[in-house]
Parts: C-alpha cells; structure tokens; sequence
C-alpha cells in the first residue's frame, strides 16, 4: 500500500495568498520479477482484499487524516512539496533572510527510514520414511509480503500557473475566530 497525491493544484485566493490543493490517495501495489529484478507495478484487480482497502482508505482519506495525526501530517508534508515545486517551476527567488528565519537546533536525527511490513509464510510438512522432508526440498514454502510506502509523484503536475479562487484567506480565518451558534450546540451536545 503506497500513499500517492492524486491531483495537486496552486491557488491564489482575492488576497493574493497562495493556497496549496491535493487530493491524496492510497495505491496497491505489487512487486513483479522481470529480467532478474523486482519491478513496482500497479495492482488493478479490482476484487483483490488490498485494492479494495486501498480504495476504501482513499474515499476515507480526509477523515482518516482528521483522526489519524500521522495521516495528517503526511498530507502537510505533501501541501509542502507542492508549494516547493511551484516556486522552483515559477522562479521565485527568496531573499537570504527566508532561510534564517529560525534559530539552529541540534535535534536528534533518526537516519532510518521508517517501513511497515506484514510478512505471512506457510508451507506444507511432508513426511518421508518417519522423517519430516525440509519444505525448500519440496518447493512448497509460500510467503506473501505486505509492504508500504509514500510516493508522492509530484513531478507529474505542473504548478506554475496557480488558479485563482474566489474566497479571502484574511476573510476565512477571521470567521474561524467567531464560532457559529450551531457549531457551539453542536460541540457543546458533544456530537
């Protein structure tokens, strides 16, 4: 299972605030032996248990993120990249100053990439004259492997021209600070 960006899109809004857009996703996939080597390839059977999670995690995704704080984050890293790759397309250049902006930290650094896995072997016992027959000797030992991974494919959009849309930033997160009424019975009815 590998977290992808679907759709990725730069907007201004009428205050000229850019505004980051993506629609994320979870794609099954399966590794294939070709040529001697394992290849990443997309898995499309459309009754197969993992692309039926992976369809159901994508429709989910905005929720999932809501409840989940890795998921949410993941999706902020994702806005992130996109606005990375927009500046580079459209040539912004930023002072000096934009790179100082915070004081150096010493933090402790983890240099593993984090991976998740779900391994599940299985093999038939054999007996041959009273003793058990080694199943690489059968050729009967299976493993199926569950892996996961990000693969944002950002490069696959083009995000130099942002589109406009037609609400305020400034206006929006004034709103966020006054609480409709039927927000707060809401909250308050603990629903």
């Amino acid at each position: 299972e590998w977290f992808v960006v679907r759709k990725a899109e730069m907007h201004v809004s009428e205050d000229s605030v850019l505004v980051p857009y993506l629609k994320m996703g979870v794609e099954a996939r399966e590794q294939l032996m070709l040529d001697g080597s394992l290849e990443d390839a997309p898995l499309t059977r459309p009754d197969h248990p993992l692309v039926k999670y992976a369809e159901a995690f994508t429709h989910n995704f905005d929720l999932i993120a809501e409840r989940k704080s890795v998921v949410s984050q993941l999706r902020e890293v994702a806005k992130a990249s996109i606005v990375a790759k927009f500046m580079m397309e459209a040539g912004v250049q930023l002072q000096e100053a934009w790179f100082k902006l915070g004081e150096p930290k010493d933090s402790a650094c983890c240099l593993e990439v984090p991976q998740l896995w779900n391994d599940r072997c299985f093999s038939k016992v054999h007996i041959k004259d009273g003793s058990i027959v080694a199943s690489e000797q059968t050729n009967e030992a299976k493993v199926h492997s569950v892996y996961g991974g990000v693969d944002f494919g950002i490069d696959r959009f083009r995000l130099a021209a942002p589109s406009r849309i037609a609400t305020s930033v400034v206006a929006g997160r004034a709103a966020l600070g006054r609480p409709s009424s039927t927000l707060m019975a809401t909250s308050q009815a603990g629903l």
